[in-house]
């Protein structure tokens, strides 16, 4: 029950996040912002949910997960409706950048990654990746009915019943579906990448765990995360529009990278706990480099067949890392400050997603092109790797 509510809960807070870029090309078109300027609002999104993440990791660990996602879907059931109401970048960034992002932070991954963490003993990597995969499927069903719904009764209206409907749906779903484990369960055993960390080596508290190595290694891995993918997402739907595809069809192919984005998070899941999670980080990462580059390949091949490509690839290895990092830290940082200690790593995955989005537009704006942004993303995806290799534990000598 637990891991269905959360799944349910994701996929909404999942969707209605990474719907942006569908109505970014509508805002675009309206308003006639530069595109910089336009993408700055899901930059400043991503930098509020870095700044906010501690203060929900505190809240999580003083007053339960459950109570901070109910006012996390309270939040963002608003937003959404008062995202009907934007006529400006100062309400556009307010709405979407601030209030939202608050909403989103406070329902989605640090209180669910706590939560799961203290459910399960054993196979957290497979559980996080299974109960992270609603996110995917929030962005295949959100992104394209928001596309429907923008193109039927414009843009207002599609915030306006995204909002409505996420209030009607989320808020009793978290209220009667999220139970509060019974007791913090204790780490598990079964990363095969490294042995389990004692609680000495580990960190029980927020200073024992920044003065470690691991912790910097996993904290610039949610850097680099984003930066390889956000500056994509962000702009892939005003990418393909360029290139004369369709909107509708460009939202379905948005739709299919979530519904494979679904698939990728069980299975890297599953493959974290037989194969080890930095194999399984490293294989995804190179999924989305490959998916980067199929994308970027409409420059020279506008076919629909290198967009059918971008959603595999890009799809497979979209959002695994997260339910990765998660069964990580709550095996390397375990204890009753999870959550806090959880929450300041999530300050890297704010920091990257508020450079990339924003560096995607400016880059389009000043040379008409999101080539040289395209493979930036892929050069993090190389460094990413890089940091998750670095954050095993080092074996003891006996």
């Amino acid at each position: 029950m637990v891991v269905g509510a959360v799944w349910v809960t994701l996929a909404i807070a999942s969707g209605l996040y990474f719907s942006f870029p569908v109505f970014f090309v509508a805002l675009l078109e309206e308003f006639g912002w530069p595109r910089g300027a336009t993408a700055a609002a899901f930059s400043i999104s991503s930098i509020v949910q870095g700044a906010f993440s501690p203060v929900v990791g505190i809240l999580v660990d003083r007053i339960g997960p459950r109570r901070v996602m109910l006012g996390g879907a309270f939040v963002l059931g608003s937003a959404c409706v008062l995202a009907s109401r934007i006529d400006s970048l100062w309400s556009l960034y307010l709405v979407t950048g601030v209030l939202a992002a608050a909403g989103v932070c406070a329902v989605s991954w640090i209180p669910s990654g706590a939560l799961i963490a203290r459910w399960f003993t054993e196979r957290r990597g497979s559980m996080m990746g299974l109960a992270f995969s609603g996110m995917g499927a929030g962005v295949l069903v959100i992104g394209p009915l928001a596309q429907w719904l923008i193109i039927g009764y414009g843009w207002r209206a599609a915030y306006l019943v995204l909002g409505l409907g996420t209030l009607i749906v989320l808020v009793p779903l978290v209220s009667l579906g999220v139970r509060e484990a019974p007791m913090v369960a204790a780490p598990g055993r079964g990363d095969v990448s490294g042995p389990t960390p004692r609680p000495t080596d580990a960190g029980r508290e927020v200073g024992d765990a920044l003065r470690t190595r691991v912790f910097w290694a996993l904290f610039f891995a949610y850097l680099c995360t984003p930066l390889a993918v956000f500056s994509v997402v962000t702009h892939q739907v005003a990418f393909a529009v360029d290139h004369g595809f369709p909107r509708l069809f460009v939202a379905g192919i948005f739709g299919l990278t979530g519904l494979l984005s679904t698939v990728g998070r069980i299975v890297f899941g599953v493959a974290a706990d037989r194969i080890g999670r930095t194999t399984s980080a490293t294989i995804s990462y190179g999924c989305t480099a490959v998916g980067t580059l199929c994308l970027l390949g409409l420059e020279v091949w506008p076919h629909a067949g290198a967009l059918y490509a971008y959603a595999l690839f890009f799809g497979l290895g979209f959002g695994a890392r997260g339910p990765i990092i998660t069964a990580m830290a709550s095996q390397l940082f375990p204890g009753r400050r999870f959550g806090v200690i959880y929450g300041m790593l999530s300050v890297g995955n704010g920091i990257g997603g508020g450079i990339a989005p924003w560096f995607g537009g400016v880059v389009h704006d000043l040379t008409g092109s999101y080539r040289i942004a395209f493979l930036i993303a892929v050069g993090f995806c190389v460094l990413g790797a890089v940091c998750f290799r670095l954050a095993r534990p080092r074996r003891r000598r006996p």
